[in-house]
């Protein structure tokens, strides 16, 4: 069972690392959002609400972190689609494969590629634009691992919608109509106090939002307790759904 998961995982890779649309989304696209938006939201700064003595771009690495992950997750849906529809899927299982195999090599695939994608953004962030972590090294660690756990989970959900839909472009789209409405309801790039109420209580139970507020507060050295135990909460029961959900979705394309 672990050679077969390496072995498709190694697969799944090398596949990405040919595609440049994922290269692009996963890499320069999160570039782009992180200097445009550190850009044009700087004065935020200088507002009431916002916390003293922090930057900006300190305050917005971490969102970025979060959020880039959701956008590029869907390509792990993406691959599990296009696999049933080349056929490939089908010659996985006339082989000695258990079906479980080819979705955790799809997740930990993307789980590597996140890993690095956030690797390469901290640094990127770090070079350029001036941002530090101002905590402990256990504390840096958790950040990452939030974000990497957090992009675990989400493929998860998309590898459910690419076996249930088959179909690349639908599970592609799912990925904007899920993620984009979340990122921007979220504490990603401003504080909630300054919005309405509705849309306070709605970033309150975002998982987007709370994964934010745990790496940020980790990345910041605030008191992160009770955020990164609601992150902890949505990462579990994100990933058991989408688990569920995937499973039930491969056994049912069999048809």
């Amino acid at each position: 069972m672990i050679a077969t998961v390496a072995s498709l995982t190694w697969r799944n890779l090398r596949k990405v690392s040919r595609t440049p649309q994922i290269v692009f989304s996963s890499l320069i696209q999160p570039i782009v959002f992180l200097v445009l938006f550190s850009a044009v939201f700087r004065s935020i700064e200088r507002t009431a609400g916002f916390p003293q003595g922090t930057s900006y771009v300190d305050y917005l690495v971490p969102a970025i972190l979060i959020t880039s992950i959701g956008t590029s997750s869907p390509q792990a849906g993406v691959g599990i689609a296009a696999d049933l529809n080349t056929g490939i899927i089908d010659r996985f299982r006339s082989m000695p494969i258990r079906s479980e195999a080819v979705l955790v090599a799809r997740s930990l695939s993307d789980l590597v590629r996140s890993a690095g994608q956030s690797l390469i953004l901290v640094l990127v962030a770090t070079a350029f634009l001036g941002f530090r972590f101002h905590s402990t090294f256990p504390e840096i660690l958790g950040v990452f691992l939030i974000v990497w756990f957090f992009g675990w989970a989400l493929s998860w959900l998309y590898i459910a919608v690419g076996t249930m839909t088959r179909d690349v472009e639908t599970t592609q789209m799912s990925g904007f109509i899920i993620t984009f409405p979340l990122m921007f309801a979220s504490t990603a790039f401003v504080p909630s106090s300054g919005m309405p109420g509705w849309l306070q209580a709605f970033t309150a139970v975002n998982p987007l939002s709370q994964a934010i507020d745990a790496s940020r507060a980790l990345a910041l050295g605030w008191p992160a307790g009770a955020q990164v135990l609601q992150a902890l909460i949505a990462i579990a029961t994100l990933t058991l759904v989408g688990m569920a959900l995937a499973v039930i979705g491969f056994r049912r394309s069999r048809s």
